[in-house]
């Protein structure tokens, strides 16, 4: 059982939406404020991983079609426990958002409406999907900036707002990528994701398009950035699209006819990619070296996890990617 919740908690994934809130507070101005930061890393954090159990909950019979071996379709984890769990993160998501004011409660609840929406209704309705769930990432950075309490000043907001478009665009692509692997089971439980609705060809390309305008956001966000701090966000967005080519090069190759292990690939690198982004906004807000102190181990946490879980838990064994060709994972 204690398996069953791991996988579920998916930690390959969990540094992220942390990153992102620790980043939104620490821009709005709550450098030096311990506990600020921390309450802006933790709600999202139990709101990410609520998401993961009520996700489960709902995509429970998907699961059963295409992934049987997931913990609620092979029978390790019950979906009563799962709906629980998922209502317990829910609960203290909430209770730290009520600890911080009216502002972080408005946006916590808005941020629950969304993964509920996703989960139930959305995840089966193409792009509309994507787009909302795409829009947990720019909450999350929201989030952090109203833990801070005050409102921030004219700078810092232009920023946020930038910023938070940014990881709207990103994480609307990071999603859509995720589709691209499950194409058929999607099919085969009436699921009409953009791939299954448009074909997969149509789905990389808007991929691509995604990715395009968030490296221009990014690079708008520049321009907003002190002076002082703009080397390192510039290097660390330059990672970030060595990492977008090495994801999506293949996705363009392949598309016509396009592998579900490559697919699964190129959305592991991409979860390393974004820790990777979030960092640069923890970065703008506490210095590089709180960027670099919290992005290399949280890098190398979710590489070691995804090796570790990531394959089984979307594919059910490992012996797949095994026989990928190198050229088509490079």
């Amino acid at each position: 059982m204690l398996r069953a919740h791991v996988e579920t908690w998916r930690p390959y994934t969990l540094g992220y939406v942390g990153l992102v809130g620790l980043g939104g507070a620490a821009v709005a101005g709550g450098a030096g404020h311990p506990w600020v930061l921390l309450a802006a890393w933790a709600a999202p954090t139990a709101g990410w991983l609520g998401g993961h159990y009520l996700g489960d909950y709902f995509d429970r019979d998907l699961d059963a079609i295409g992934k049987p071996h997931r913990p609620i379709p092979s029978g390790r984890l019950s979906p009563r426990t799962a709906l629980l769990c998922g209502a317990f993160c829910i609960g203290v998501l909430v209770a730290l958002a009520v600890a911080g004011g009216w502002g972080t409660l408005a946006v916590a609840l808005l941020g629950v409406c969304g993964i509920v929406a996703y989960s139930r209704w959305l995840k089966a309705r193409g792009l509309a999907g994507n787009l909302v769930r795409g829009a947990l990432g720019a909450i999350a950075l929201i989030y952090g900036a109203c833990a801070v309490g005050v409102w921030p000043p004219t700078a810092a907001l232009a920023l946020l707002l930038v910023l938070a478009a940014l990881f709207w665009l990103h994480d609307t692509m990071s999603n859509l990528v995720g589709t691209l692997r499950d194409v058929a089971g999607d099919r085969a439980g009436g699921y009409a994701t953009l791939p299954v609705r448009r074909g997969t060809p149509f789905a990389v390309w808007t991929v691509f398009w995604l990715y395009a305008a968030m490296i221009v956001v990014a690079f708008a966000a520049a321009a907003l950035v002190e002076v002082d701090a703009r080397p390192a966000y510039l290097t660390t967005v330059g990672i970030v699209m060595a990492l977008g080519v090495t994801a999506l090069a293949p996705l363009l190759r392949r598309r016509g006819d396009l592998p579900v292990a490559v697919a699964l690939r190129a959305h592991e690198v991409l979860v390393v990619e974004r820790v990777v982004l979030a960092s640069a906004v923890v970065g703008v807000g506490l210095g590089p070296g709180a960027q670099l102190g919290l992005a290399i181990p949280i890098v190398a946490l979710t590489w070691w996890t995804q090796s570790a879980m990531r394959a089984r838990h979307e594919l059910g064994t490992t012996a797949t990617l095994r026989r990928i060709p190198v050229e088509d994972v490079s």
